[in-house]
């Protein structure tokens, strides 16, 4: 449900546009592809966490790429998560003012303007964009979903209803190769880029498993398949041709009671959207400005170094025979938004005392409990040699130990940002190009396929089965 409230509401909107300049049977062809590579994006992001012990795309990034990333990552994502308040902004403006019309047909063009709607917004929004934790949204994105289902529901109802015969009607079965086509894929890319805040979901997990994380993403990706496969088809029935590239401006022209619930209900749904995808957003940039002010990341991992060697050491001493596989608690305790920052390994082994070396392989009658989430990296099951060094896990919340003014005037400038451009940018195709052709790319195909690759040399596993090779070649 956190997944699917990211990017459900927006590609409900902007789809079944890119489904008239690109062709609906063209457009469901290209979903199938994007099922599959975002399907296997999840799994080689899976894969990539049981091999190194990472449970973030800043922290992949920081220990596969090098420190420097966590300025690139945490960039993208804020570009991606940014962009998607923007988006609900202008619907939101769009529906609103539409509906002041409705109420009175005189209105003074200032009670209808964006500048006057999206503020009015952002006012009663600030209290909840200031939120320090993630999981004081919870439930935010519970009614979420359930409000875009039934949104869509409501539209369907409302084609059943409405009896339309909308001139000039349109070829689902025509292609259009034009330079629209390619303005509107991204569209359909960034509609599909959960990647994004796909380990924040994770981290709400009861059970943090490689299954239960397949499990919630294969989900939200088919139910997305599935609304967008439907919505261009009620939105044709509905409008024909005239789709607009805000489907909400099509249901502002109707003046039957049930458009006015449609457009009520989007009101509602924009409005509960932007504080949960904010949130990751803020949370990159927050991150990027601790790191370049107090190297909170950088400097606070060196310091780990040491004390992870001592615990081991002091822990080896007491219980030689003891499986060093236990689990590398972060500092700081509560509950993670998914951002475990990785930013420097222990390159001293500690000493292995020799009855540890001769139990590293249990006996085939053995069955060792295997825990149910690993933070460390794999043992050398698949490679001969020793595994490379242990990443140092430091507090994905550090930011938040940032002088309390720095934190209000970082966060209300990102959101002053993101108002103000809403107010100036006129189309959210627009949006949805410029995430669809960055941020949303490389979190659905660079970063994933990277990692994984990275992560097999970095720890030396060895490619041992078929599906581990053509996997690998697919990551490549």
């Amino acid at each position: 449900m956190t997944l699917l409230g990211t990017r459900l509401g927006g590609g409900i909107v902007g789809v079944p546009s890119s489904a008239k300049n690109m062709g609906y049977v063209t457009i469901q062809v290209i979903q199938v592809f994007l099922v599959f590579i975002s399907m296997f994006s999840k799994w080689m992001l899976m894969q990539t966490r049981e091999i190194t012990g990472i449970s973030s795309l800043p922290g992949l990034g920081m220990h596969l790429y090098g420190n420097w990333s966590i300025y690139l990552v945490n960039s993208l994502i804020a570009l991606a998560q940014f962009g998607f308040p923007i988006i609900f902004f202008i619907v939101f403006g769009d529906a609103a003012s539409s509906l002041i019309i409705r109420i009175n047909s005189d209105a003074h063009s200032f009670w209808t303007s964006k500048a006057f709607t999206h503020i009015i917004l952002a006012i009663v929004m600030l209290y909840l964009v200031l939120k320090k934790e993630i999981h004081q949204l919870r439930y935010a994105s519970v009614v979420l979903f359930f409000g875009i289902i039934l949104f869509v529901f409501l539209l369907f109802i409302h084609f059943l209803t409405s009896d339309p015969d909308p001139e000039p009607k349109e070829d689902i079965t025509d292609t259009k190769v034009d330079i629209k086509f390619f303005a509107s894929l991204p569209t359909v890319i960034a509609s599909y880029a959960f990647n994004s805040s796909y380990f924040t979901a994770f981290g709400t997990l009861k059970n943090k498993t490689k299954a239960n994380g397949l499990t919630a993403g294969f989900s939200a990706i088919i139910v997305a398949f599935l609304v967008y496969l439907v919505t261009p088809l009620l939105a044709f029935g509905l409008y024909g041709a005239n789709v607009e590239s805000n489907l909400l401006i099509n249901i502002g022209e109707e003046n039957d009671a049930l458009a006015i619930i449609l457009e009520v209900m989007f009101l509602f749904i924009a409005i509960i959207h932007i504080p949960i995808i904010f949130f990751i957003g803020k949370e990159a940039v927050l991150i990027m400005f601790d790191e370049a002010t107090r190297q909170s990341y950088s400097k606070h991992a060196i310091h780990k170094v040491g004390e992870l060697n001592k615990e081991k050491k002091e822990s080896a001493a007491v219980a030689p025979d003891q499986n060093q596989s236990e689990e590398v608690k972060h500092e700081g305790g509560g509950e993670s938004s998914g951002h475990d920052m990785i930013v420097k390994e222990d390159k001293q082994q500690p000493e292995k005392p020799q009855k540890l070396e001769q139990s590293e392989k249990p006996q085939e009658s053995e069955q060792p409990e295997i825990p149910q989430e690993s933070e460390q990296p794999l043992q050398s099951e698949t490679t001969k040699e020793a595994p490379p060094a242990i990443p140092v896990v430091i507090n994905p919340k550090e930011y938040l130990n940032m002088k309390p003014i720095y934190y209000y005037v970082i966060t209300i400038a990102c959101y002053s940002l993101v108002v103000i451009l809403s107010i100036v940018i006129k189309e959210v195709t627009v949006l949805f190009g410029i995430i669809g052709s960055t941020a949303s790319c490389w979190v659905l195909i660079a970063a994933p396929g990277s990692f994984y690759i990275l992560s097999i040399h970095k720890y030396n596993v060895k490619l041992t089965t078929c599906w581990m090779k053509i996997s690998y070649c697919l990551g490549c």
